[in-house]
């Protein structure tokens, strides 16, 4: 017997908020970043910015739920609240706030909340909007 076995529709809870996962974006992946772009890296220390670019992303979903073959970014929305800097300490929260299907097609909708420094304070928040084939 084979086949995929994970986190169906049916299983995700709308509403659900999961644990504070730690986002860890160190000099060398700035450095990666402004190499990727063709823009140097010499600069790079302590208070350099950090890109939203490298804000954005599913590893704290995905700590939290298996991933299905298929799935897709149908859309994707962020909103900047401020920056975050390089050497503070930077958690995601991830919370389901929507699913619902449209034309027989399952759709996700998850947001990302960015939060910075020992007070927490916003940075950034996603919404993903995500095709759940299964």
């Amino acid at each position: 017997m084979g086949g995929w076995v994970g986190t169906g529709y049916d299983a995700i809870i709308v509403g659900q908020v999961f644990a504070p996962y730690p986002l860890n974006i160190d000099a060398a992946a700035l450095a990666d970043f402004y190499a990727c772009i063709g823009e140097s890296a010499a600069d790079i220390g302590p208070g350099t910015r950090i890109p939203s670019f490298l804000l954005n992303e599913l590893r704290a979903f995905k700590s939290n739920v298996k991933f299905p073959p298929g799935v897709l970014h149908a859309q994707e929305e962020l909103e900047m609240f401020g920056a975050a800097y390089l050497g503070e300490s930077l958690i995601t929260i991830v919370r389901v706030a929507d699913k619902y299907i449209r034309n027989g097609k399952r759709f996700l909708v998850v947001e990302q909340a960015v939060k910075a420094g020992d007070e927490q304070r916003d940075v950034l928040l996603v919404r993903h909007i995500l095709y759940w084939p299964c």
